[in-house]
């Protein structure tokens, strides 16, 4: 853990000019920005509801993302200190929440064969990545087992997805608020999920260690973060990390000081990019060394 925090605490591109280390102590990390933003979809179709988003907000969301500087992340990413960052761009997770068909949508062609609609969300996003290889590589599907996730062919569509490059995270088995049930129970909404994803994923359950937690929120002060740390599944941790909805960019300080069930989120139903740009904590881009024996100005060395 410790080696994590140190990878961690240094990877938090600065503002303002780089100071001058001489291989001293590194600044202190509220010295640097250290807003990682992550954004979420529910359903991705032309009919207006509360929590859609149309395709073509989703396309124009990932062009201003793109031409922001942003580079696509993922759950690991955060736990290997975000080193696949290239130096010109800055963080950012994309999230799609409980699995809807219009998520992973087959259309039906002439002749009985099938073709990815493209027109639903993994579509639209492989679509974009292909034409910006530099936006980074993968978005995150959290799934929840109140309804049949993607809407038919769960488990192609679920291997598909890990296939094609992009993560798959634990929403709950029924759907149901953490603020409702206590702690004790929270088990009741992980375990079960897992146990369906392993029927159909097998051994790459195994990379499914994240929650998001549905309505968005847990409680404080009643042990929730303890109890999600000690669950285990198949003798490994069953959460890693925990993802809220409250509508913040969260700090990544929080983070690598122990704080990873409360990370925050931002619902692009009812945000916007213009609007998520004007946070002052967003991490800048960083700028590239002048040669192989300089230190990252982003990643201070620290004596220790």
């Amino acid at each position: 853990m410790t080696v994590l925090l140190l990878i961690l605490a240094g990877f938090v591109p600065m503002t303002g000019n780089p100071p001058c280390l001489d291989h001293g102590s590194a600044p202190e990390p509220e010295d640097y920005a250290s807003g990682i933003p992550v954004i979420t979809y529910h359903q991705i179709t032309v009919h207006e509801s509360a929590y859609s988003a149309t395709p073509a907000k989703l396309r124009g969301d990932l062009q201003k993302l793109y031409d922001a500087g942003f580079f696509l992340i993922l759950p690991t990413d955060i736990e290997n200190g975000l080193s696949r960052i290239p130096f010109d761009r800055r963080p950012v997770m994309i999230t799609f929440d409980d699995g809807w068909e219009d998520n992973f949508r087959y259309i039906d062609l002439p002749g009985d064969s099938q073709v990815i609609d493209p027109d639903c969300a993994i579509a639209i996003v492989n679509t974009f990545i292909e034409e910006h290889p530099d936006f980074g590589s993968g978005v995150v599907f959290f799934i929840s087992w109140d309804k049949v996730p993607f809407g038919e062919c769960t488990e192609e569509k679920l291997n598909a997805v890990l296939d094609m490059g992009h993560y798959i995270g634990n929403h709950s088995a029924d759907h149901l608020a953490f603020t409702k049930i206590p702690p004790s129970r929270y088990w009741e909404q992980v375990i079960p999920a897992l146990n369906s994803f392993h029927r159909r994923l097998g051994l790459r359950t195994s990379e499914i260690n994240v929650v998001a937690y549905p309505g968005g929120q847990i409680p404080r002060g009643v042990n929730a973060e303890n109890v999600l740390a000690s669950m285990e599944y198949r003798g490994r941790p069953a959460v890693t990390q925990g993802y809220l909805v409250d509508g913040a960019v969260g700090s990544f300080k929080n983070f690598y000081q122990g704080n990873k069930y409360r990370i925050s989120r931002l619902d692009m139903a009812l945000y916007s990019v213009p609007r998520l740009l004007n946070w002052s904590n967003i991490m800048v881009e960083s700028n590239a060394r002048p040669s192989l024996h300089d230190d990252l100005p982003w990643r201070p060395v620290n004596s220790e």
